[in-house]
């Protein structure tokens, strides 16, 4: 079989050296052209893999019986339109992986926020109780390259973007997580009824012998009970649910059903992560855990030795009485509104970046109760502004760069102060992507 392989990145490298393992005649194109594409050369001409790249090059593309899609190419991209009329068959990188691993236990996690986090969480849990887990996907590591390193795991905590979802065909997985459903990436779905629709194809393939675990506060994801096959179990900060994990009195309890006895799991004062989101993390991880039958020692064990994520409410230093935490994940108004809620104190918030057509006007609204001083940078600065002047909020500034942004909010920083970057933005205006934004904040903080 012919495999043409669309995106030169990591997903697509990874795809095209597992499908060159396999045996398959695998061909490589990126329209791209830069240093992040460039890298991965030597891996390619390492695995013998043909490739082109900064360029497609059209009329080759009837040559192929199967294209294996990046995520980040969108079902529009002029490629695709040209693979289609060729007729040639187009799946993505998950759904391309997942051919090779039949046997193994897939637990997917989507949602607008919150991803990564209970990805990384409920994947360190599952490690725990088998060794043969694996962790990635959107997460940074694509399933290609798990199964590379892993050809037969037991399970797979799966983060599984809508991006991804859009390509599947037969992924199926056991546990199936949504975790909310926010305003985001409208610069690719024309409405949140279509980014809806591609994130509830997580539960395309699944049965009623698998489970769906929803989020109880979320009415969105609630109201999709009553819409998939497997059985449902929900997570609350808010209702004691009937069967699912819950938040009381500042411990956490799961419950089998109706009529079962609830079994305290542990309290919220054991759970070293920072803000109620990431309780509301914790509760989907520990139902997705315990359904699938991982003892509740080894839950605990997992949520106390968990240390989070890199770019995620990060600590990143104290300098002169003033801390200094790293959110760049924060991409959405959804998650920054998160991570305020975090602190109890005012904090010197730094935000703005690449525009992902959101409106900031409830963020906004929140910056008189949350927000000592708005530093804003990026291509969003001014949308940023405009919102915080309408929610009557004055106490801003506009920077040029990052690290500015950072002299700036040391300028006015007094002993106890917290300075929090957590953008509510995309990062490519300015940054590479989101590490990148994160790790150049990480550094300039270590300079001062």
């Amino acid at each position: 079989m012919k495999i043409l392989v669309v995106g030169g990145r990591k997903s697509g490298v990874f795809a095209s050296i597992l499908a060159k393992k396999h045996g398959f005649d695998v061909y490589l194109t990126e329209l791209a052209d830069n240093h992040e594409v460039r890298s991965f050369e030597p891996l390619l001409k390492e695995n013998n893999i043909p490739y082109e790249i900064g360029k497609h090059t059209f009329h080759k593309s009837k040559n192929f019986d199967l294209a294996v899609v990046s995520p980040g190419i969108p079902m529009i991209a002029p490629i695709i339109k040209e693979l289609q009329s060729e007729g040639v068959k187009i799946i993505g990188e998950l759904e391309f992986a997942n051919m090779f691993a039949p046997n193994t236990k897939v637990i997917a996690i989507t949602g607008t926020n919150g991803k990564s986090t209970t990805t990384a969480l409920t994947g360190h849990i599952f490690k725990l109780y088998e060794p043969r887990t694996v962790v990635g996907g959107n997460l940074g590591t694509p399933y290609a390259e798990l199964l590379l390193e892993n050809p037969d795991p037991k399970f797979a905590v799966i983060e599984t973007s809508c991006f991804q979802l859009e390509t599947i065909e037969q992924y199926h997985p056991v546990v199936s997580v949504f975790l909310n459903f926010t305003e985001d990436h409208l610069d690719r779905y024309k409405s949140m009824e279509e980014y809806l629709e591609a994130k509830k194809r997580i539960f395309l393939n699944q049965n009623e012998s698998d489970f769906a675990v929803l989020n109880y506060d979320d009415e969105v994801v609630k109201n999709l009970a009553d819409k998939v096959k497997p059985k449902v179990y929900f997570f609350s900060l808010k209702e004691n649910v009937q069967s699912g994990a819950y938040l009381k009195d500042d411990k956490i309890y799961f419950k089998e059903s109706k009529n079962a006895k609830p079994v305290e799991v542990i309290r919220r004062s054991e759970i070293p992560l920072l803000g109620l989101h990431n309780v509301q993390n914790t509760l989907a991880s520990v139902v997705s855990a315990l359904v699938m039958g991982v003892p509740l020692d080894v839950v605990r064990k997992g949520i106390k030795t968990f240390k989070g994520l890199p770019h995620r409410l990060e600590f990143v230093r104290v300098v002169d009485g003033v801390t200094y935490i790293n959110d760049s994940k924060s991409t959405t108004p959804d998650s920054t509104i998160k991570a305020l809620e975090s602190f109890e104190n005012k904090v010197i918030l730094i935000a703005g970046g690449s525009s992902k057509n959101n409106d900031f006007t409830q963020l906004a609204k929140m910056f008189k109760g949350k927000v000592k001083f708005l530093i804003l940078l990026g291509q969003t600065a001014p949308q940023l502004k405009e919102a915080s002047i309408k929610a009557d909020f004055h106490d801003f500034a506009i920077v040029n760069s990052l690290k500015e942004a950072i002299d700036f909010a040391k300028s006015i920083a007094k002993p106890n102060d917290i300075v929090l970057l957590s953008p509510a933005c995309a990062s490519f205006d300015m940054f590479r992507d989101f590490e990148d934004r994160g790790d150049q904040f990480k550094e300039i903080v270590n300079s001062l």
